[in-house]
């Protein structure tokens, strides 16, 4: 027995179609070749809600740092093992970043689970204070894999205060034997205005031999959060980037400058231009650019054209 079906738009109640060209062809659906979605194109740009689109912005730190640690080269927050243990020198003198020092700390492979605590000793009321900063130094074994986090915490209630953060977003973990700034806002620790005595950082992950690494000048800065630039989707829209364009300039004594590559038109930003691609709230690619081969390290990135008046180039 014949059963008979049709396929109707249970909105419209409109039937398809079928064709065989007077029975010359093979029966089949008549249905349109078009794409599912229609776009708009334009040009649009990053923008920030204090700043607008001017990214020309100073934003380095400033104020009365509050300083944590210095691998022991002057006496501050105390640092110990809290699991683990043995991976951790807290005053090593193999590299060294501060001005005038001799020491940092040195992580060589911890395993995943190890913690160590930078504790004050007392409470530390963060209100009017708006990032932490720090100077690492990879030697070897950093991979997309590994997570190292940093984190406030409680020790008289013995309990986390924020959330947590991976040290791989805020700098190019890949540039070995390299000194880099680390720019984290207290805001993406969720500590703005909060109290800690302490800090702690944790190997979260490990993709093979975890790294080794250095940690030097360890500081919450009073001014200088990082400046965030945003592009957006419109609520309820979806926004499909085909391609980023950068332009910068510098004060210069050349019509047509060079473009070297270890800095950004004569200057190397310490804590770096963080470009991130967030998705539902979780970041899915990020990059740090300090120098200007680091623009090169971007899908499909070429120079499209330089010149100068000999004061700006």
């Amino acid at each position: 027995m014949a059963v008979k079906s049709l396929i109707t738009d249970g909105a419209t109640k409109i039937t398809a179609r079928v064709d065989d060209a007077n029975e010359t062809e093979t029966k089949a659906l008549v249905v349109a070749t078009r794409p599912l979605k229609t776009f708009d194109n334009k040009l649009t740009f990053f923008s920030s809600d204090t700043y607008g689109v001017e990214m020309n912005v100073n934003g380095a730190a400033g104020g009365t740092a509050i300083k944590v640690h210095d691998g022991t080269d002057t006496s501050l927050w105390t640092a110990t093992d809290i699991v683990g243990g043995g991976k951790t020198t807290f005053n090593s003198t193999d590299r060294n970043h501060t001005t005038g020092g001799t020491k940092s700390i040195k992580v060589d492979n911890s395993p995943v689970g190890d913690i160590f605590q930078l504790d004050k000793g007392s409470d530390q009321d963060l209100t009017g204070h708006i990032s932490v900063t720090m100077w690492i130094n990879v030697d070897k074994d950093w991979k997309a894999g590994d997570a190292v986090d940093f984190y406030g915490w409680d020790t008289t209630g013995g309990t986390q205060v924020g959330t947590k953060v991976d040290l791989s977003d805020y700098f190019i973990y890949d540039d070995y034997d390299t000194w880099h700034k680390l720019n984290i806002p207290l805001s993406d620790m969720g500590l703005t205005g909060s109290t800690i005595d302490s800090v702690r950082v944790e190997q979260e992950a490990k993709e093979g031999k975890a790294p080794k690494y250095y940690l030097d000048d360890v500081q919450i800065e009073e001014t200088g959060v990082p400046i965030i630039f945003e592009l957006k989707p419109d609520k309820g829209t979806w926004l499909l980037v085909k391609s980023l364009q950068i332009v910068t300039a510098a004060v210069g004594t050349a019509a047509s400058p060079n473009l070297p590559y270890d800095t950004i038109l004569g200057t190397s930003i310490a804590s770096g231009i963080n470009y991130k691609r967030i998705e539902g709230g979780v970041t899915v690619s990020a990059a740090t650019i300090n120098k200007f081969v680091d623009f090169m390290g971007l899908s499909n990135a070429t120079i499209t054209g330089q010149g100068g008046d000999a004061t700006n180039n």
